[in-house]
């Protein structure tokens, strides 16, 4: 062999090494989206901002959030769908998006069972039975009695057609055999807001987004949809206290696009998980009514494929229906 094959064989290879380092840039390099597809100041805008500090300090880059609310949160889970798979876009994402409106929505824009790679499970959020203060009940019993003596006069809010709350008060409302109306709201937030007003007497609603409004006594929880009491509000009774074998749980958990590398899944998994079971945060969640159990990709996945079927059965059985 020559000097000059010698020279340009170490040409080629100095110029491959340096062109694959120009390639593997550490991630991050800039800032990354957390998504959240439903408006300021529900659960999941609450538990954005705990999560975001944290999350930003471990990836050594600024986490940005970005509300993108609208069609019971599908649109912010589009969006992030059809994003690039680079991990520099996540969705904050519901049990209701990926596990109940395939069944509802006629064009979501995607397949949320192929077109997301799961992250991880974040947290168990806290139903609660809510009424306003004119409702003469301060137990689930005395409330189906109400809506059995006035039928049709209980006007039931939820999240949104299709919601884990709209589907637990068409359950609540057969098993109990009462009469209610659903009044369904572009969100948790907007819901509560009409509640505490009166405009609407009773609801289902996440703990944590009603749970000073509760104190100050400007509505009552009459019980908890937890299989097991709340640590948060262990004086109110469980629905499965009333109605035996009755719970009724929702969750909420972090997705990326589909085709996100395994290494890109890796490093954003284990940060979120770190962050969502941080001392502080998990102690502010809980506070909230928000119980963490990230868990990783693998039982994210699980739980998705699970609940996609399950909630399939009980849209059937019971008829609901997105109009």
């Amino acid at each position: 062999m020559t000097i000059r094959h010698c020279i340009e064989i170490w040409i080629a290879i100095v110029t491959g090494l340096s062109g694959s380092l120009a390639f593997a840039q550490p991630f991050p390099d800039r800032p990354v989206t957390i998504v959240v597809p439903y408006p300021p100041g529900a659960s999941t805008d609450q538990l954005a901002r705990l999560v975001q500090p944290r999350f930003a300090a471990l990836l050594g880059q600024p986490v940005i959030i970005e509300h993108r609310a609208g069609a019971a949160g599908t649109i912010g889970a589009a969006y992030v769908a059809k994003s690039p798979a680079d991990g520099y876009r996540i969705l904050l994402a519901t049990q209701p998006i990926l596990a109940i409106s395939p069944y509802l929505q006629k064009e979501m824009g995607f397949d949320p069972m192929k077109e997301l790679t799961p992250l991880t499970n974040a947290v168990n959020a806290v139903l609660a039975v809510t009424v306003h203060p004119s409702v003469p009940a301060n137990t689930l019993a005395e409330l189906m009695d109400y809506g059995k003596k006035n039928p049709g006069v209980l006007t039931f809010g939820s999240a949104g057609n299709g919601s884990p709350q709209h589907i637990g008060a068409v359950m609540l409302a057969q098993r109990g055999q009462y009469q209610m109306t659903h009044i369904p709201y572009k969100g948790g937030a907007p819901m509560v807001t009409d509640l505490v007003a009166g405009h609407i007497r009773a609801g289902i609603v996440t703990y944590s987004t009603i749970k000073q409004f509760v104190a100050d006594k400007k509505l009552r929880v009459v019980a908890i949809g937890e299989p097991r009491r709340f640590a948060g509000a262990p004086d109110i009774a469980t629905l499965g206290e009333t109605i035996a074998g009755f719970d009724l749980t929702t969750w909420l958990c972090f997705v990326a696009p589909a085709g996100l590398s395994s290494s890109l899944v890796s490093t954003l998994s284990m940060a979120l998980v770190n962050a969502l079971k941080s001392e502080e945060v998990s102690a502010k969640l809980l506070d909230l009514g928000l119980i963490v159990n990230a868990e990783g990709p693998d039982q994210l996945g699980k739980m998705m494929r699970a609940d996609y079927e399950t909630y399939g059965q009980i849209i059937r059985q019971y008829r609901i229906a997105a109009d």
